[in-house]
């Protein structure tokens, strides 16, 4: 056995027999079996049979190890506890005994995972034995799952009881109700300053701070913002943030998981007193508000991280099921259609769009990081203003599968990606850019992808060179086959030519040779001259050069290289291994 929670009330040295009466700690009453279910939601694991007594509370969780056994050859005691059934074989033929040990131990309920394996002995062994079952989803690691019954395994007043009977993961519907509570506006946000939620009471003022943050879904950046975060984060009580001038003043408080921050709970305090402020115009009345504000705070981060707690769980298990479906859509034509009926797609057509972040530098790690964060934010976008995609991540590139099934649909969904790329540069800081691919049948999704990564291949070089400023030219950064026009399809010959073994060519290769051992420039001055429609004038213009310099250069190109530019088939070899090699 590992983990008891002694934070719960009940230490595990104890050795008192099972006794529902330890139900409480500081006066405040621990959750019973149902109440936790409730907390937890049926979506992570589901309470599929309830304890012989209703009415006895959960006072902590336990990492059962089935060969665990105490001096005295018996499984320790835990009075009240909670067992997480890591290690148990649901077809032991030792399976009552081991339930019999539990009750023995004071275990008041039992969280196994089913496999797929028939699950009726079990389910027989606990209700004779008294004890309560949920069922966890098989999706769900261990380890998240153990954080969110300790989470969800706390004392309980009031407050924090109206507060768990939230659905889980309903952030928003959190932020109500603790605004309610305490009388003010409510935001959660992230440990990187995302606003997760906000409170939607029309009766609490606000500031401009609050109305910049909501507006983007994202606090700024400031020194002084910065600041206060970091000292929220650090602290583990209630904190107070003196007001700015767009600011009122804040109460906070960091929400958690054991040492680990997940986020933090932020109250507008209109009064402009603040936790524990020592403002000479208060009242006893006022510091027994302070006061109850503040338990009041320290309730929601509680509860709060449970909920980020099931909402991350849901999240990455989610994340994972649809990275793991798209994959074969587009990357294994044998599996593709059965990966689009599992993914929900319909018949129709599909048009693939590959969507990256500009410029990502940095470890490993850090690249991976930045890859989930702009899935992230492009899956969540997409559920707003494109509902029907499914949404993909491979080597960094985020894949948006789009069924089609009309032009008009096509021009929506063109626009739709313009807007989420925008919402998405704004979130990331940085750029991002789109390509589409080809309308293809759900079988070929994989040709839609090829035709993606090209468009964006384009957009990303063009964004190093400089030739495409993304936050400037917002429009620029979404492109498909028909707005690239011709530069596309030469891209398309030159990589053909290229894998056939025909590019560099001998031309150009010959011209860049002599450029760096000569020290130079006949190979700027011949591309700019055909790009100049073989016109020496407008060539020495775009040079910056005096015409008589580059008709001598050009007069040197035949008997250098021995190429006759006055030749049109010449003229579009040279030019094509030119392009390329500047391509």
């Amino acid at each position: 056995m590992a983990s008891y929670q002694r934070e719960s009330g009940v230490d595990a040295s104890v050795d008192s027999g099972v006794d529902s009466g330890v139900d409480s700690h500081d006066g405040q009453r621990m959750p019973t079996v149902a109440e936790l279910g409730r907390a937890v939601g049926d979506e992570i694991a589901s309470l599929v049979l309830s304890s012989a007594d209703t009415g006895a509370t959960i006072t902590g969780s336990v990492l059962y190890d089935a060969a665990g056994r105490s001096e005295s050859g018996s499984p320790p005691r835990f009075p009240g506890a909670l067992a997480l059934a890591v290690g148990l074989p649901i077809a032991d033929d030792h399976i009552a005994e081991r339930f019999q040990e539990l009750h023995t131990a004071g275990f008041l309920a039992l969280v196994y995972k089913a496999h797929g394996a028939q699950e009726t002995t079990l389910h027989r062994a606990a209700e004779a034995s008294g004890i309560a079952l949920f069922r966890a989803r098989d999706s769900v690691p261990w380890d998240q799952l153990a954080e969110l019954f300790r989470a969800a395994i706390a004392p309980q007043d009031a407050s924090r009881r109206a507060l768990v009977d939230i659905r889980p993961g309903d952030l928003f519907e959190l932020a109500n109700a603790v605004a309610s509570l305490a009388g003010g506006a409510v935001a959660i946000a992230d440990p990187d300053q995302t606003v997760l939620a906000y409170s939607t009471l029309p009766e609490h003022p606000i500031d401009e701070t609050r109305r910049t943050s909501i507006l983007h879904l994202q606090v700024p950046h400031t020194d002084q913002n910065d600041r206060d975060y970091r000292r929220v984060h650090a602290s583990r009580d209630v904190v107070s943030v003196a007001p700015g001038e767009y600011s009122l003043t804040r109460s906070a408080m960091a929400i958690r998981a054991g040492s680990v921050v997940l986020g933090s709970l932020w109250l507008i305090d209109a009064s402009g007193a603040g936790s524990g402020s020592a403002d000479s115009g208060s009242t006893g009345s006022s510091s027994a508000d302070t006061a109850d504000t503040d338990r009041i705070l320290r309730e929601a981060a509680n509860v709060a991280a449970l909920h980020l707690l099931h909402r991350r769980t849901n999240h990455d298990s989610g994340r994972s099921r649809q990275i793991d479906l798209v994959r074969p859509l587009l990357f294994e034509a044998g599996r593709a259609e059965l990966a689009a009926v599992q993914l929900g797609l319909p018949t129709d057509p599909v048009r693939v769009v590959a969507v990256a972040a500009a410029g990502q530098h940095g470890s490993a790690p850090d690249i991976l990081q930045a890859g989930l964060r702009l899935f992230d934010s492009v899956r969540t976008a997409c559920a707003v203003w494109l509902p029907t995609a499914a949404c993909g991540l491979a080597d960094n590139i985020v894949y948006v599968v789009l069924p089609q099934s009309s032009n008009s649909t096509a021009a929506f969904q063109f626009n739709a990606m313009r807007r989420i790329v925008q919402h998405t540069r704004r979130l990331l800081s940085r750029p991002v850019l789109a390509g589409f691919g080809l309308a293809v049948p759900v079988g070929d999704a994989g040709k839609s992808r090829a035709d993606a990564e090209v468009v964006l291949a384009v957009l990303l070089r063009d964004a190093e060179e400089g030739l495409l400023h993304p936050d400037s030219d917002a429009d620029a950064a979404v492109a498909d086959q028909d707005s690239m026009g011709p530069r596309l399809q030469l891209g398309r010959i030159v990589t053909e030519l290229r894998q056939a073994g025909q590019l560099p060519g001998d031309y150009a290769t010959r011209i860049a040779e002599h450029d760096v051992r000569r020290k130079t420039s006949f190979e700027e001055t011949i591309r700019t001259y055909l790009d100049a429609s073989a016109n020496a004038i407008e060539t020495a213009t775009r040079l910056r050069l005096h015409p008589n310099t580059v008709r001598y250069r050009l007069s040197r190109v035949e008997p250098l290289f021995g190429l006759r530019l006055d030749d049109p088939e010449t003229r579009l070899l040279l030019w094509l291994q030119l392009w390329a090699r500047q391509h």
